[in-house]
């Protein structure tokens, strides 16, 4: 089966998204689908998966024209799609959320609960039988590697045959990612062939069998993934080259004014005997699943059962209490998985962003001028580079790389240098390299005026490139830091994974 966009056009109000896109998608294969922020991949894959109707051009299945008018009618003809954010209900069990809407009933009332397990376990069983899952669990527990399987099972369970994967991995450990990647492998073997969207052009590199790449709305190429390097994938992602250094300047490095001073900070079972952060530096934190770096960065900002023998923030003596009061003392958290910590996709860009601010736009007893947001919202989605059609735009609309500029633009809208401490848990997960940049440089910004900020994240290469230092996690403990002069992702697998010398 080989399912063909011809000649794809889709206009938006002052917008072509997709101008004049060819490109073809098989069941034997992996087909990488790349290109930076805004320029077309979602737009391509949720016409071929039925969401949206293009202006122009023609879909064809084995050289069958179709006409693709709801995901209902994809599936029927054999398109899946599995999206970045997730759809799985947190409450329901694994085996629930892949029968959602097919459960086995008796008299069409009841739901047959045995026969439901049963039927679940069987399509994991038939399309991974490699995987064990509790599928008696809610989802909300599962490992997030187990949540995308069980999406990905929902979206088998009828007769897909094409499957498209929207960043299937950006929010998954190493050692999950690699278990994804082994099920992503298999599909083709079994008849089902896999769009896959990613920002991790290894990842790509590693899993296609081809690549097309987009720009600007264009079809730049599609080739054998065999024939491109990740270098030449940049290239024509963004016609410059990749590779640069995105530290920059020091200049914000202060080493005279500390900002953040911890001794014997503990919470939960995480223990860091002494901790600094310096006016102007980037702290990164390393560690494997359940090192530490992670529960230590969040507990900075919601410091629950934490205890310590001093915490100074800003040269003054800070307590560990509730979020609010940490955030009047001057830390600010911009969290992983931002659609469920962080965001509200059914609220506009402006109410996203006046969410942790919002007496900036209140002229006094009750009352807000939706003005004065208007105008800070437009200030900092500027300086941020969002690109949307205006802050009244839905939030769930907008690209990942936007989403995420939103998540730091709630601390920057009506607080410019109000924090002194900034933390970043996996900002670039879900981004494209082009979005990536612009968010290294809102880090140098912020920098650059003062800030102290700590980024923990699992993308080495994006540590090796933005910190001045890294602090190395394992068994919940911090090691002996690294200095720049030292980076490397060698170094830094042998320090976390307690191989260093």
């Amino acid at each position: 089966m080989e399912i063909v966009l011809s000649d794809i056009t889709m206009q938006f109000p002052g917008t072509r998204a997709l101008d004049g896109v060819t490109a073809g998608f098989r069941t034997d294969e992996v087909h990488g689908l790349i290109g930076e922020n805004g320029a077309g991949k979602s737009t391509l894959v949720n016409i071929l998966g039925g969401s949206l109707q293009p202006s122009a051009g023609m879909v064809q299945i084995d050289g069958r024209a179709v006409r693709l008018t709801s995901p209902h009618d994809a599936l029927v003809q054999g398109i899946a799609h599995v999206s970045q954010e997730g759809s799985l209900v947190p409450g329901l069990t694994g085996a629930e959320n892949i029968l959602l809407g097919a459960e086995p009933k008796r008299a069409g009332a009841v739901i047959r609960t045995g026969a439901l397990r049963a039927e679940a376990a069987a399509l994991v069983a038939k399309w991974f039988p490699q995987v064990r899952i509790d599928l008696g669990r809610p989802v909300g527990e599962l490992p997030m590697a187990d949540r995308k399987v069980i999406e990905i099972v929902r979206a088998l369970r009828g007769a897909a045959r094409i499957v498209i994967l929207d960043e299937p991995t950006a929010t998954l450990p190493a050692r999950e990612k690699e278990q994804l990647w082994g099920i992503i492998r298999r599909l083709p073997q079994q008849g089902v062939g896999v769009v896959l969207i990613s920002h991790f052009l290894s990842e790509i590199k590693a899993l296609s069998d081809r690549i097309t790449v987009l720009r600007d709305g264009r079809h730049i190429r599609t080739d054998s993934a065999d024939t491109m390097t990740e270098h030449d994938l940049v290239d024509m992602m963004l016609r410059r080259s990749g590779g640069a250094n995105l530290r920059g300047a020091d200049a914000g490095l202060r080493k005279d004014e500390v900002v953040l001073d911890l001794a014997d900070w503990q919470v939960g079972g995480v223990h860091v005997p002494q901790f600094s952060l310096h006016a102007g530096e980037i702290v990164g934190l390393i560690g494997l699943t359940g090192a530490g770096h992670f529960g230590f960065a969040r507990s900075l900002h919601n410091p629950a059962g934490a205890r310590c023998a001093r915490m100074n923030v800003a040269g003054k003596t800070v307590q560990p209490g509730p979020v609010g009061q940490m955030q009047a003392a001057g830390i600010a958290l911009v969290p992983d998985h931002r659609m469920e910590y962080a965001l509200i996709g059914e609220w506009t860009v402006r109410e996203n962003l006046a969410m942790v601010h919002p007496t900036h736009g209140a002229l006094g007893a009750g009352v807000l001028s939706i003005r004065r947001e208007e105008a800070e919202a437009q200030r900092v989605m500027k300086l941020l580079n969002v690109k949307a059609h205006g802050s009244g735009q839905l939030l769930k609309t907008l690209s990942g790389g936007n989403k995420q500029k939103i998540s730091i633009g709630k601390w920057l809208y009506g607080a410019e240098g109000r924090y002194r401490v900034m933390i970043f848990i996996e900002p670039t997960e879900g981004v494209d390299i082009g979005a990536k940049a612009e968010i290294y440089a809102e880090m140098r910004r912020l920098a650059a005026e003062g800030v102290g900020i700590i980024i923990a994240s699992s993308d080495l290469l994006e540590i090796e490139s933005v910190a001045h230092r890294v602090i190395p996690f394992a068994n919940q403990r911090p090691g002996p830091e690294i200095a720049q002069s030292g980076f490397s992702e060698s170094t830094f697998i042998a320090a976390i994974s307690g191989t260093a010398a």
